[in-house]
């Protein structure tokens, strides 16, 4: 499927959504469960840890609240509605992923060594 169908009936702020997530996702290799405080590994060490976990509750969120429009929307809308739960539920399922050894390590459960 081609990006711009994919993106097609999603609006603005949850293509920022998606791209925020991404980004996550993609951020997440450069964090090797050590917490730095004095130079830009703060980001990584800080920032976007705090960051996944706020944007898991918010796809968890927007995935639910789609669900719920879809249910009184029209079937062109609603065709739309569904196609940006599952892209929720996907993005979802990338950043958990990618930010499993993070997620593991805090459970203590040694994954960096």
């Amino acid at each position: 499927m081609m990006p711009k169908n994919l993106l097609r009936g999603l609006n603005p702020h949850r293509v920022a959504m998606l791209a925020c997530t991404l980004l996550l996702a993609l951020v997440s290799p450069l964090n090797d469960g050590l917490t730095y405080v004095r130079d830009w590994r703060i980001v990584t060490s800080v920032v976007a840890p705090a960051l996944m976990v706020i944007m898991i509750f918010v796809l968890l969120l927007d995935f639910t609240m789609t669900r719920i429009f879809a249910i009184d929307a029209s079937p062109a809308q609603r065709a739309d509605l569904l196609r940006a739960s599952r892209l929720d539920l996907w993005a979802l399922l990338v950043l958990v992923v990618a930010w499993t050894p993070f997620i593991l390590n805090l459970l203590g459960f040694s994954v960096y060594q």
